[in-house]
């Protein structure tokens, strides 16, 4: 067997920890910006954005490696490549499924001094168009 045999998978193991280091390390410099005081947050839109597609992306990376796996198997995969080299694959989209984690779930806020309750909505309609509920029922009397 020689050395350069397994590669394929050894690259794949490689970019897997880069991956998740990468990913690590980009959600601690993000929650140090947090902590920054000029630290402007994302637009709203943009964080829907995201959190709307990470599920999605997640779905289609576990839809993608249980497809290949299948062809690897329905292919005769074994015969044409070890299965270390193939491990590496599933284990790379998986890791890529942590980064899209890491990335982009939003980073909890510290709680500051400044961030005051927001005051109590006002009524749409003017105080004398709102209906009050009745607090007391008469009795009808029924006479002859």
């Amino acid at each position: 067997m020689h050395p350069v045999d397994d590669a394929i998978g050894v690259a794949m193991y490689i970019a897997s920890a880069a991956l998740l280091a990468h990913g690590i390390h980009a959600r601690r410099v993000r929650r140090a910006e947090t902590l920054d005081p000029h630290y402007e947050a994302m637009s709203p839109m943009m964080f829907a954005a995201g959190e709307i597609m990470r599920p999605i992306l997640q779905i289609c990376i576990g839809y993608a490696t249980i497809k290949t796996g299948l062809m690897y198997y329905m292919l005769g995969g074994p015969k044409l490549m070890p299965l270390y080299d193939f491990i590496g694959l599933p284990v790379f989209l998986g890791m890529y499924g942590v980064w899209l984690t890491l990335k982009l779930k939003p980073v909890a806020e510290p709680k500051s001094d400044r961030d005051a309750p927001s005051p109590a909505p006002r009524p749409a309609l003017p105080p004398e168009l709102i209906p009050h509920p009745i607090t007391r029922v008469r009795e009808l009397e029924l006479t002859d």
